[in-house]
């Protein structure tokens, strides 16, 4: 996770905003950590089709860049499927001068948001996963994993791209995580009776190395947790965004794992 910072954040960025997407249905504000105003992008499956799933997802980017925009595809495709989806923004560095611990703030916060407001949108409760991809992917599983008296109902599962689940202690991101970066690791809080983990991972992925995911798998399983990686053969980090060659691969593994 460490090269993420100074490697890959220039190329995920780029990644991210190059492509024409789609808006959400709605929008919303919720309160981040800190009280401000952050925009929740919501996009809602026609009433009779309501699965009563529903997925949020983090966007990546270091903690330090990056877009809602990012997941607009996938939550399209899974509103055409009957599951509510949410893109909440939240406080990065390049344009609120925040951290790593005020982002996962505000995913905690959305995630608590979206709680709330499952009577509005015809969600189950219990059917709210949480997702994202590489730093993304951190905040998913840290809202999911480190225990926090904010969060008052446990997530269904995660759904992971290129997940940060192991953040490593290099200078860089004990910067990001203010000298904490142990208490912020979610690999450090695997224990028995978690949520699921769903992960698809590049095995050329130089930003978040393959080898990370594989020991939270089995440290996931070792502890009686669901834990399933698909890896993917000579895919780098952002492998799985929209218009990138995996992409349909990889939207028709989440359908079909959220079928399940």
């Amino acid at each position: 996770m460490t090269r993420i910072l100074n490697i890959f954040i220039g190329i995920i960025f780029a990644l991210i905003t190059q492509q024409a997407l789609a808006s959400s249905d709605e929008t919303y504000k919720y309160s981040g950590g800190d009280g401000t105003d952050l925009t929740m992008h919501v996009f809602v499956p026609e009433e009779s089709k309501h699965s009563g799933k529903a997925v949020i997802f983090y966007f990546g980017g270091g903690w330090r860049v990056g877009s809602p925009e990012q997941f607009f595809p996938f939550c399209l495709a899974l509103r055409a499927r009957g599951i509510a989806c949410f893109a909440p923004d939240y406080r990065v560095s390049s344009r609120q001068g925040t951290d790593a611990i005020d982002a996962l703030s505000d995913a905690r916060s959305a995630y608590q948001w979206v709680v709330s407001k499952v009577d509005k949108f015809g969600v189950d409760k219990s059917q709210i996963y949480v997702g994202g991809g590489s730093a993304g992917g951190h905040l998913a599983a840290a809202v999911a994993m480190i225990p926090s008296k904010s969060i008052t109902q446990a997530p269904a599962g995660m759904l992971l791209f290129n997940p940060g689940v192991d953040i490593g202690r290099s200078d860089r991101i004990q910067g990001l995580f203010r000298n904490q970066a142990e208490q912020y690791s979610p690999i450090e809080y695997v224990r028995p009776s978690l949520p699921g983990a769903w992960i698809v991972h590049g095995k050329a992925d130089e930003a978040v190395p393959y080898s990370t995911v594989v020991d939270f798998c089995q440290r996931m399983d070792s502890a009686g947790n669901l834990c399933e990686i698909l890896g993917f053969d000579e895919a780098g980090h952002g492998f799985f965004n929209a218009r990138r060659p995996a992409y349909d691969e990889v939207l028709s593994a989440l359908l079909a794992h959220l079928d399940s």
